[in-house]
C-alpha cells in the first residue's frame, strides 16, 4: 500500500467516522430503528478501522530519524482499535460490569490516542489534532459513562440518551478536527518543510 492510499484511509476513516456519529445522533433512544443502529453500528466499525489501518500503515512507512512521528502514529492507530472495542462492548453490554469494561477499553485508549497525537504535533506541527484526539476521548468516554450513570440511578434512560448524544457529539467533532489534520499533513507532506512521507 502505498503512503498516498495511507494518507487518504486515515483521512477516510476520520470522515465515516463523523458521518458515524451524526447517524448516532439520529437513532440513539428511537427504539423502531433496529435498521439504523445497523447501519450506525457499521459505519462507526467501519470508521475506525480505516483510520486506524491507515495510521499503522504511515507509521511502517516512516524512516528511522522520524522515530517520534512514528511512535505517535502506531500509538493513534493503537487508541483507535481501542476505542472501537470499547464503543463495541458498550453497544452490546446489558449489565453495569459490561459498561464499566467498555470504560476500562474507551478511557485508556483515549489517553493512548491523546500521547500520539502529541507526538505527531511535536515532530509535525499539527496541534490541532491534540485538539481532535481529546475530543474523541471524551466524548467516547461520555457513552458508557452515561450507561453506568443510569445503571447506578444517578440518571434516567432519556438523560443517558442526552449525554450519550453530548459524547457522539463532542467525538464527531473530534474526528472532524483530526480529519482535517491528517488532510493538513499529507498537503504539507509533499513540502521539504515536513519530514513526512
Amino acid at each position: 500500500m502505498t503512503t498516498s492510499k495511507s494518507w487518504s484511509l486515515v483521512v477516510t476513516g476520520y470522515s465515516v467516522l463523523v458521518l458515524a456519529m451524526l447517524a448516532f445522533l439520529t437513532v440513539n433512544g428511537v427504539s423502531a430503528a433496529a435498521a439504523g443502529t445497523v447501519a450506525t453500528a457499521t459505519l462507526i466499525v467501519l470508521g475506525f478501522l480505516l483510520a486506524a489501518a491507515g495510521t499503522l500503515e504511515l507509521a511502517r512507512h516512516m524512516d528511522p530519524p522520524q522515530g517520534t512521528l512514528r511512535k505517535g502514529l502506531v500509538l493513534q492507530g493503537l487508541a483507535l482499535i481501542g476505542i472501537l472495542i470499547g464503543l463495541v462492548l458498550s453497544f452490546v453490554a446489558s449489565s453495569m460490569s459490561g459498561h464499566l469494561v467498555s470504560a476500562v477499553f474507551i478511557v485508556p485508549s483515549g489517553v493512548t490516542g491523546l500521547a500520539g497525537a502529541i507526538f505527531i504535533a511535536e515532530e509535525a506541527r499539527a496541534r490541532q489534532l491534540v485538539i481532535g484526539a481529546a475530543l474523541i476521548a471524551i466524548g467516547a468516554a461520555l457513552i458508557p459513562a452515561a450507561n453506568i450513570a443510569q445503571f447506578a440511578y444517578l440518571i434516567l434512560d432519556t438523560d443517558k440518551n442526552l449525554y450519550q448524544d453530548i459524547g457522539a457529539t463532542i467525538a464527531g467533532c473530534g474526528c472532524a478536527v483530526a480529519a482535517y489534520s491528517y488532510f493538513a499533513l499529507r498537503s504539507r507532506s509533499k513540502t521539504p518543510a515536513v519530514s513526512l512521507p
